[in-house]
Formats: C-alpha cells, sequence, structure tokens
C-alpha cells in the first residue's frame, strides 16, 4: 500500500526514452520538507525490446548513484529480491558491484516479466541524497550501449515516465521500509568469538616478511575480536562467522566468515554491538581479507561497508568486488558529491557482503578495516623520453597513397571539392558544412554515384540547459591555404579542418572546454553493393572494428588516427541496425577525477581507394633490432621450471629455443601477483635460478624470464598507491584479479627497478611482458594533474615506452599481442592471436595487413599464445591438445600452422600445449627453415586464387573468392609460399596436390617445403639450408634424396649429417625435477617405442653427401649420447632400421 506522494513536482512530463548508452539530465527543486516528512523519488522505468530483464537503469542524485543499504532500505514499494515465474532465476532489484537498478523489458509497455504486480514501479527514498527546498541534479541513466545489438534491434531505450519528487511523512516511510525489512527475512547466524580448539597460527605472507612492511593506514574497525558482533543472513544460505589465527596479515587474528554450499545469491551482514566512531574526516577506505572461494567459476562476492553521519543519514562506501584467492585489498572511495554532503565524524555500522552461487563452503578471513584521509601525492613526473622512440613521423595512420597522385582543392558550391587524381582514376569529396561536421562529407570515384562516407556522424556533447535544442548552427566556413575550415556552435563550440592528403580526407576536430563526450562516425551510405570487411589484427579491442567498407567498385576505410586523439577511448564496436554499413562506433571522452573532460582533439582519416591496400592504416613505428637475431628461434612458455624438457629437445634437434618461464620463478600461486616481480619465490634460491639459466644458456637456448607491470600486487614491494591509477569516481583503478593498474606514467619508471634488479641477478635474453600490447586505446587512469589522465594515446606511449625501458634489462621482449598492430616494433615479438569476435579459425586468410604492415617491424609467434586460442570450437581444440604424436596429425594440426605460414609467422609452443616429442619435432621442422627466411624478409606480392587463376587482393575481396582460401605470398628475396586453407577441396599448383590445409614453399636452389598429396596421402616434406624433413606417414614415401616409413629428420652437423627417426618417440611424462619445489613439474619421454614409429630409412648419400654409401661412416648414438649398435646396410643407398635403443646417427 504506497500512499500519493505530497506535494509533488514532475521530473519530467510525459514519457522519456533515454538511448542505449546515454544520458538524461535535469536541474529539479526539491519540494520543502518539515521535520516529520522525508523526500522521495518515485517513476516507472523498463526497456523497450526483448522480452526478460538486467541492470540497465542506473539514477544519479548530484552525480552519485543512488545505491541501495540492507541497513536501511532505499526501494520501499517492493522487496529487494523476485523469482520471475516459470523460471528458475532469483533476482536483486539492485547490484551493487554494478551500481545499478534491475529493469524489465517489454515489447508494449506493459512490464510483467518479473511477477510482482509492480515491475515497473520504483519509489526511492532519497533521505541524505535530496536536501529539502535546495535543487538537486536527477540523471537516469542507460547502462548498456551493446543491448540493441543483444536484443537485435535498432533501439532499446530505457523508458522513464511518471517521475516525480515529493514527500511523505517518516512514519509513512518508517511503514514501507518496515514492510520491506521483515519480508525480507534477515536471519541471525553463528558468531563465535572464540579459536577453534584444533587452531594453529598460519605463516604470514611472505612478501611482507621480505619488506618489513607495516600497516599503513592503521585500521579503526578490526575483526581480530568478535565479541559483541552480530551477523545476519538474506537469502538462501548457511552461514557462520568464526574467530581464526589461519591467515595473518597485520594482525594475529581475524574474522572468518564463511558460507555455502548454495544455488542462490545472497547477503551476509556483520554488525559491531555499536557504531564505531571513525574521528576526523576521511574519503576512502581499505579492506584487507584473505580469500577462499572459486573466482573462476562462481561470481565474485562483493563488500560494502555501512555508515551512519553525524546527521544520522546514511552512506556506503563500495569497496568492490572479491576476484581471488590469497590476500585481498578491497578499496573504495566516497566520491566527490557524496563528500560534499556528509557531516563528520561518521561511525561503521556494519559490513555486507554479497554471495553468489556456492558449489561448495566458501570462506572469507577479515583481516582490518581503515578508513583515512588519501591526502594524495600522485606521482606526475612525464616519463616519455625528450626524443621518444616512437612514433617515428607525425603522419599516425596516414595510409600510404598511390604512387604519382596529384590533389587538387577548390570552392564549389555548396561546400568544397577536394579532388585526387591517380593512374587508375579521378577521386573526389566534396565537404558542405552546412550539413555538419561528418553528414556533409560525400565521396565518389570516376563517374560513380556521389555517396556518404560518415552519414549520421556527429559530434556528441553535454551542453548545458536546453542549448542542444535544434540542428548545430554554422558559425563560420573558410578555404585557405587549400584546407577549409568550419565552426559549428550548440551550447558548446567545435572546429573542423579538412586537408587532402593523398587520397585521404583528414579531418581534424576541436572544441573546447570539456562539454564533448566524442565523436560518432555514423555510416557508409550510398556505396553500390557494399558490405563490410573485417582485417585480421585491425582492431581498437578484442573484437572486429573497424571494418572496411567494400563497394562494386572501391574500398572505404574512417579511423580515428590514436596518434592524433585525445579520447578516453577508441569505441571500435560495431552499430546494428540502420541503412548502410557501419565500420566503428566512434571516440569517448570522460570525465577526470575533477569532474572535467579533456578538451576535445580529433583526427579522422577518410579514405576512398579501388585498391585495399590503399585505404589500410600505416603504422609509425621503428622496426625491432632484433629481427634477424630471433627469425631462427621457437618461442616456448613452459609452465614450470623444467630443465629435462629442455635437454630432451636439444637432444634430439630442436637447437632455436627461447625458453620462457610463465612467473614460475616468482609464484606457487597466480593469485600471489607476478607484476613487478623479480626475487625467486621463497621455495627456490637466487643460486638455482642462476644454475637453471646456466644450464639453458649451455644447450644454446636463450634464457627467458617474465614481467607484468601493469598489474600490481598490493603486498608487491614496489607498491605505492600514489602510483595506482584512478577510476573517474577517484576509485584505485582494478587491474587482472586481485591487482590493481599501475599509472600509465609509472610504468617506465617500474620497468627500470625491476629489470635493473633481474638483469643484475641472472641476465635474461628474453621477456614476456604478459598483458602490455593488450593496452587498447581505452584509458585507465583519471587522475587530474597526471600526465596523459584520461587519454587513451598517452597511456599507450607510455606503456610502449616501460616496454622499451624493459627491453634494455632483459634484451627482447615478447608480448601478448591483443592489439599487436599498435605495439609492432616496440615489442620484438607478440603472440599473434586474432581476436576477432570469431572462431578465428574458420576465417580465410587476409594476410595484407598483417603482411604489409606488422611483419616489417617484429615477429607474431604461430596464431596465438596456443591453439585453443586459434581454435573456438571444444572439439577441435580437445583434438589437438590430445593428440598422441602418431601418424596421421590431426586435421587442426596442418590447419594451424597452414595459418601460421600463410601470414609469416614464427614458431611457437607453451602454456597447455606441449606435444608428444614427434609432433614437437615435426611442428618445428615444417617451419623453423622456412621462417628464418620469410621473418627477415619484406613481401613483394599477394594473391588469392579464385579458381581459375590468381588474383589481386582488392579483386578477390570484390567478387568474395577469398573465401576459397588459397592464398600466394611472394618475398623480395624469392620465397613463394602457396596455402590452401579450404576446409574441404584440393588445389593443384605447380604440380604440386595440396589438400586441405596444405602448402608449397619454394625458393630456387635453397628451400622445398610443402603438405601435399602423394599417391592420395598427405606427405610432409621440408628442405632448407640447414635440414631436410620427411614425414610420410605409415607408407613409405621418397622425396629427392631421403625415402622413408614415419618421419626422418637429417641436420647438417659439422661436415656431415645427423639422421634423427622421429616417428613416434611416445608420450611425455611428468615428474618432480630434482632439487625443486614439488609443484615444478618437468618432463620425460616414458616409453619410446621399439622402432620410433619408423620403418625403413633409406638415403641417398651421394646426393646428401658426395659419397658412395660404403663409403660413409656411422655413428649411432643412443638417448644418453653414448655409442650404440645400429642395424644399417649400404647398398644403392644408406638404409636404416631404427630401434629404441639408437637417438640418431651421425653421417659423415
Amino acid at each position: 500500500d504506497v500512499p500519493p506522494l505530497q506535494r509533488a513536482v514532475p521530473v519530467h512530463e510525459g514519457r522519456l526514452e533515454v538511448e542505449a548508452g546515454q544520458e538524461w539530465t535535469a536541474r529539479i527543486a526539491v519540494p520543502a520538507c518539515s521535520e516529520e516528512e522525508r523526500p522521495l523519488l518515485q517513476l516507472k522505468a523498463c526497456v523497450l525490446g526483448g522480452s526478460g530483464c538486467n541492470y540497465v537503469m542506473q539514477v544519479l542524485i548530484d552525480g552519485v548513484p543512488l545505491s541501495e543499504s540492507v541497513l536501511r532500505r532505499r526501494l520501499l514499494n517492493k522487496l529487494p529480491y523476485f523469482d520471475p515465474p516459470n523460471t528458475d532465476f532469483h533476482f536483486a532489484w539492485y547490484d551493487s558491484r554494478l551500481n545499478r537498478w534491475m529493469t524489465i523489458f517489454t515489447q508494449d509497455g506493459e512490464a510483467t516479466f518479473g511477477g510482482t504486480g509492480r515491475d515497473a514501479d520504483f519509489l526511492f527514498d532519497l533521505t541524505g541524497m535530496a536536501t529539502p527546498g535546495k535543487s538537486i541534479t536527477i540523471a537516469f541513466r542507460h547502462m548498456m550501449p551493446e543491448l540493441p545489438a543483444a536484443v537485435k534491434r535498432d533501439r532499446a531505450p530505457l523508458v522513464i515516465s511518471d517521475a516525480k519528487l515529493g514527500v511523505l511523512s517518516v512514519s509513512e516511510v518508517a511503514r514501507l521500509r518496515r514492510a520491506v525489512e521483515a519480508a525480507e527475512e534477515m536471519r541471525p547466524i553463528p558468531v563465535n568469538p572464540a579459536l577453534p580448539a584444533d587452531s594453529h597460527p598460519g605463516e604470514r605472507p611472505y612478501e611482507v616478511v621480505w619488506t618489513g612492511r607495516q600497516e599503513k593506514p592503521r585500521a579503526q574497525v578490526a575483526f581480530g575480536d568478535l565479541k559483541g558482533w552480530s551477523a545476519f543472513a538474506i537469502g538462501e544460505v548457511d552461514a557462520s562467522v568464526q574467530l581464526s589465527e589461519k591467515y595473518r596479515l597485520w594482525r594475529d587474528r581475524g574474522g572468518q566468515v564463511t558460507w555455502g554450499p548454495n544455488e542462490k545469491s545472497a547477503t551476509i551482514l556483520l554488525r559491531p554491538d555499536r557504531p564505531i566512531l571513525i574521528e576526523g574526516r576521511f574519503d576512502a577506505a581499505n579492506l584487507w581479507l584473505y580469500s577462499e572461494t572459486d573466482r573462476m567459476k562462481e561470481r565474485h562476492p562483493s563488500v560494502v561497508a555501512h555508515l551512519v553521519d553525524a546527521a544520522e543519514r546514511d552512506f556506503a562506501i563500495d569497496l568492490g568486488t572479491v576476484t581471488s584467492t590469497y590476500w585481498n585489498l578491497l578499496h573504495g572511495v566516497l566520491e566527490r558529491q557524496a563528500l560534499a554532503g556528509a557531516r563528520f565524524p561518521m561511525r561503521f555500522a556494519g559490513l555486507e557482503i554479497n554471495v553468489g552461487r556456492a558449489e561448495k563452503p566458501r570462506r572469507l578471513t577479515l583481516e582490518s578495516l581503515a578508513f583515512y584521509t588519501r591526502n594524495r601525492k600522485p606521482f606526475t613526473a612525464n616519463t616519455r623520453p625528450a626524443k621518444p622512440a616512437f612514433p617515428i613521423s607525425d603522419n599516425g595512420m596516414l595510409p600510404t597513397p598511390p604512387r604519382g597522385v596529384k590533389t587538387q582543392v577548390e570552392a564549389a558550391a555548396p561546400g568544397t571539392l577536394f579532388t585526387c587524381s591517380t593512374a587508375a582514376g579521378v577521386l573526389q569529396y566534396r565537404v558542405d558544412p552546412s550539413k555538419g561536421l561528418f553528414e556533409g562529407i560525400t565521396a565518389r570515384w570516376n563517374d560513380g554515384p556521389w555517396f556518404q562516407p560518415m552519414a549520421g556522424g556527429e559530434l556528441k556533447h553535454e551542453a548545458p540547459g536546453g542549448a542542444r535544442a535544434g540542428a548545430p548552427k554554422l558559425v563560420s566556413a573558410k578555404l585557405a591555404n587549400r584546407r577549409l575550415t568550419a565552426r559549428w556552435e550548440q551550447g558548446t563550440t567545435w572546429e573542423a579542418t579538412y586537408t587532402l592528403r593523398g587520397t585521404t580526407l583528414v579531418v581534424d576536430v576541436t572544441s573546447a572546454g570539456g562539454a564533448a563526450t566524442g565523436l560518432g562516425f555514423g555510416r557508409v551510405v550510398g556505396l553500390p553493393e557494399a558490405r563490410p570487411i573485417a582485417v585480421p589484427y585491425l582492431t581498437y579491442g578484442m573484437g572486429p572494428g573497424p571494418l572496411v567498407a567494400c563497394g562494386r567498385d572501391v574500398f572505404v576505410s574512417v579511423y580515428s588516427d590514436w596518434y592524433h586523439s585525445h579520447c578516453s577511448r577508441i569505441n571500435g564496436m560495431i552499430p546494428q541496425g540502420g541503412d548502410g554499413v557501419a565500420l566503428m562506433t566512434g571516440t569517448e571522452y570522460y570525465p577526470l577525477t575533477n569532474g572535467r573532460r579533456n578538451d576535445l582533439r580529433e583526427r579522422v582519416l577518410v579514405t576512398v581507394s579501388p585498391e585495399f591496400t590503399e585505404v589500410l592504416p600505416n603504422i609509425p613505428h621503428p622496426a625491432t633490432p632484433h629481427l634477424e637475431r630471433l627469425s631462427p628461434y621457437m618461442f616456448v612458455m613452459a609452465s614450470y621450471i623444467q630443465p629435462n624438457l629442455w635437454r630432451t629437445m636439444k637432444r634430439h634437434g630442436i637447437d632455436h629455443v627461447i625458453t620462457c618461464d610463465f612467473a614460475r620463478f616468482y609464484v606457487q600461486d597466480f593469485a600471489e601477483g607476478f607484476g613487478g616481480r623479480w626475487k625467486p619465490h621463497p621455495s627456490l634460491t637466487m643460486e638455482q635460478i642462476q644454475a637453471y639459466r646456466k644450464e639453458i644458456k649451455e644447450l644454446g637456448y636463450l634464457f627467458g624470464a617474465y614481467s607484468d607491470l601493469r598489474d600490481w600486487f598490493p603486498l608487491n614491494e614496489y607498491f605505492d598507491e600514489n602510483c595506482v591509477a584512478l577510476r573517474q569516481n577517484g576509485d584505485l583503478a582494478e587491474g587482472w584479479f586481485g591487482n590493481y593498474r599501475a599509472k600509465a606514467n609509472y610504468l617506465p619508471v617500474l620497468a627500470r627497478l625491476v629489470g635493473e634488479k633481474a638483469h643484475q641477478y641472472y641476465a635474461p635474453d628474453s621477456v614476456y611482458m604478459d598483458t602490455h600490447s593488450c593496452q587498447r586505446p581505452d584509458a585507465s587512469d583519471f587522475e587530474a594533474g597526471v600526465p596523459g589522465a584520461g587519454i587513451a594515446r598517452d597511456q599507450i606511449y607510455f606503456n610502449g615506452d616501460s616496454m622499451l625501458e624493459t627491453r634494455k634489462w632483459y634484451g627482447t621482449v615478447m608480448s601478448e599481442g591483443a592489439v599487436r598492430w599498435m605495439y609492432a616494433g616496440i615489442a620484438d615479438m607478440d603472440y599473434a592471436s586474432l581476436f576477432m569476435g570469431e572462431d578465428a579459425s574458420k576465417i580465410p586468410p587476409l594476410v595484407d595487413f598483417d603482411l604489409l604492415k606488422i611483419h616489417p617491424l617484429n615477429h607474431g609467434t604461430m596464431m596465438g599464445y596456443a591453439p585453443s586460442v586459434f581454435f573456438r570450437d571444444t572439439q577441435q581444440a580437445n583434438r589437438l591438445y590430445g593428440d598422441k604424436g602418431e601418424w596421421p596429425a590431426p586435421v587442426e594440426f596442418h590447419q594451424y600452422v597452414a595459418a601460421s605460414l600463410a601470414y609469416g609467422h614464427m614458431l611457437m609452443m607453451g602454456y597447455s600445449y606441449l606435444p608428444p616429442l614427434s609432433r614437437m619435432i615435426q611442428l618445428y621442422a615444417l617451419m623453423q627453415g622456412v621462417q628464418k627466411e620469410y621473418l627477415t624478409d619484406r613481401v613483394a606480392e599477394i594473391h588469392y586464387h579464385d579458381g581459375r587463376e590468381f588474383v589481386s587482393t582488392s579483386q578477390a575481396l570484390r567478387e568474395d573468392s577469398r573465401k576459397l582460401g588459397r592464398v600466394r605470398v611472394r618475398y623480395a628475396r624469392g620465397l613463394t609460399v602457396h596455402v590452401n586453407y579450404h576446409p574441404e577441396q584440393q588445389w593443384e599448383v605447380e604440380g604440386y596436390r595440396l589438400p586441405p590445409y596444405g602448402w608449397l614453399i619454394t625458393k630456387p636452389g635453397e628451400i622445398l617445403a610443402f603438405s601435399a598429396l602423394m599417391d592420395g596421402r598427405r606427405v610432409d616434406y621440408t628442405r632448407c639450408p640447414e635440414y631436410v624433413y620427411l614425414n610420410a606417414g605409415d607408407r613409405p614415401a621418397r622425396v629427392e634424396a631421403v625415402e622413408a616409413q614415419g618421419a626422418v629428420w637429417l641436420k647438417r652437423e659439422a661436415k656431415g649429417w645427423r639422421l634423427v627417426p622421429c616417428g613416434n618417440l611416445g608420450p611425455w611424462d611428468h615428474f618432480p625435477a630434482e632439487g625443486l619445489p614439488e609443484f615444478q613439474k618437468d618432463m620425460r619421454l616414458k616409453s619410446i617405442p621399439a622402432d620410433r614409429g619408423c620403418g625403413a630409412i633409406a638415403v641417398d648419400t651421394q646426393a646428401l653427401l658426395g659419397k658412395a654409401p660404403a663409403a660413409v661412416r656411422v655413428h649411432a648414438r643412443s638417448d644418453s649420447n653414448q655409442p650404440a649398435a645400429a642395424r644399417v646396410q649400404a647398398c644403392e643407398k644408406l638404409t636404416f632400421t631404427p630401434t629404441a635403443a639408437v637417438a640418431d646417427y651421425l653421417l659423415e
């Protein structure tokens, strides 16, 4: 029973529709209240489109999200949870992690999915957030910009109606709250203030022992004495609180909260016997706890601290989510608006823990809670070098124009005409600024139709009051010095300069004052037969975008040139619906911690060309100086310290390996935080790491280590809150599970601190910088006054500088490479993971951007850090991971190699993909001799086969014959690579029949490599200057000087050849490495088959050695490199019968 509001004033007349990702605001006077009355907000809300519900709506009062409190509910007209009829769902109306309210979807305005009878109705108590008689700013935000695409509609607006401010009596508010709380069933749960009888004190974390670090700031709330505390559970969960000494940090005891197993979400509330007074002012809180949860499978618990100020108003500090096991530091802030209205001193009233479904009992051991004033002294040094190593020009992403292009600029009513004349034809851009910033841009090729490359594009802004009413007003437009400059006004002002560079229309946009929220790029409209093309590795994030439009005669690209952007985020997502083809969304500007946005500065590149490669962006970076040095190597990421694995690989001929460690030098559990580390874990000694390095170097391998500087664990020896990035609301920016994000400008400093130590003690040859080349144009630090705050570009620059600084200390840098093109040449190698929003293994090769723009700058490895990145089909991935090393190899093996060869990538293994040794050798031998050639060469030509003939990339895309997967790449020094990536069809090329995922690679007189059909079955062969490898499978095959059944590898050794039978060398056995902690698992061969997976092997010694078989000396050697008895016959050829006792033969 909800009575009508008294003295109600409308927030908005009629129905209000807030589009996805947008916000509506208004300034409203709160009705005056007596001491016996309280202000309330009443409204109806739903989402138009689809069915079901989601956390879409956010309500803000003076910029502060309207949140819920378990101590004193704000939502007064319905219960906190609901169970939609005919479903198994159990939802809360408020999500404290997202600061959003559940909103019901509807097709016709009737919201009934929740089954509450008042699904769309909300009544909020605004006590403490709104001062009677004063004006407040109310905002309604649609928090799901991706929703229209998800529900497959052009629009999915948040619909607000009947919104009003009014008052009710204190007694009515209390009655409504009692009704809600009574139905909520808050149950007391046990609190045991005594230690268990069998309790023993646990160890303190080794990081604290190492550094002698002391508690700072000092906590006012400690959980080591539970006398007088009470606890309650809301929802269907069994829970308890117990004093514990198992996990110790600053104190000897803590409060262990246990819950589960439980099927539904629930809340646990801890309260002291009386509210705890917090002396003085504060603006932040730190909570230390130890987590025993499942961070990968279950919802992360979230924690909220509840306080009451001196005016008896409720405040809550969202301490965030518990994202990791081990020790966690949760941090929260009183946001600026809340802080301004708070009356100190405050009292701590309780701690709210929201948990999700749990399969088994879960625990959080609470250590202490500190409220403090941060008095931030942020790291504000601009650490960019005076002469930065990149970018090497001011051209940014500007595409390369065709040779001999001539340009002309002239006034041509309406607007200005920009003309490019090339050998292929004439391109024209017309700009009419009276139609708007981007709407007035049209283009045409030769006599084709005019089309709009950015139809509907605009500058987005939050102008005050009603200044946005109507279209933007063109204030001025002037053509001078071949530049058109225009200026508009709509409550704020912005200016654009249009210039023609080659075949690219460059649009430089500026807007001062901080009102601009970004640019919308619109859509390509009017281009005949237009369709979108996703370009592999050209992405601003973890999916496709920006796209390229492919029309009947031309290609169109529209880019945000990140080198010339001050935006907080480039949004490469593809908008759904509408006419034409969308290429990307645009750019976004977010407020800094002082509430103000950076001035807008953007460069947009619009390029039209009949040639696909002419619309691709450039990368103004220097090439890595290590292209040639790294070209022979296979990068292997080990999960443990594995000396025997390396010895075994070397013994069987794998000579060029970068042995990298995934932080196992530093941690046993990744929850311990592996960023900013150089000192070995306590279970290891520095001498053991140094001895391990020595052994690896003696094998001729490169010794690799691990470094991550972006993700900073709070117990790390270098951790400093003043060097941690801040979110827009001033909270610490979170990184990987349990970590915070280091400030971008501090990364080069941290790189030096850590790198100097690593170099001093164990001097790596290489390092894996984990997530660094995943830093996309999306700013993480918004602290006002810090260089680059809120600017994605600058934070990428600092990140890149830290990679170059790391290179000084570790030799060479490998990185993850989600946005690898942005760090090409800054990293020496990257994982080349193809994140395109779909199963990468099913994308027909489009190799041009990678080979023409990235390949000259650094090396990509295979098709990602592991096959599971490339194969998203679980069955496909499982076949590769379950490979026993026998013939035939899974088809996915050849698919993986074929794609890597087509894109010109480098060998890699590791993580969970360490196949049997015979398959390791096959992978290495198929690629190593070839990659050594192409990794140091430049591409001369790229063609695709359309079923009849080779055609250019542009023609293949226009006629869609690229889908056949037949690609030919010619390199400048004469290497030619053919790859058949079709999943079913064969391809006959130059006398070879290539099966699905087959290849032919040639360089006259030097290299012949193929995976082709011989007598109807696949045969793999590689001949290069250093070796010959033949894998014939279960029937004999002869290629050039070698005939074999199974697999054989002949490698040059001194003046002779080394022959390695390697058809099947058996599985790996994992065992504890001698002298190392038990969790370090090494690998050894388990059981080598008697024939090593081979039949008879025959070698034409005259061709290889210039000797008759009888004149060749043969030395048989065992796995331990000792002399062994061999079964060899010298007839017309030298014939070997492999045995388990002989690992290899030396032919002299």
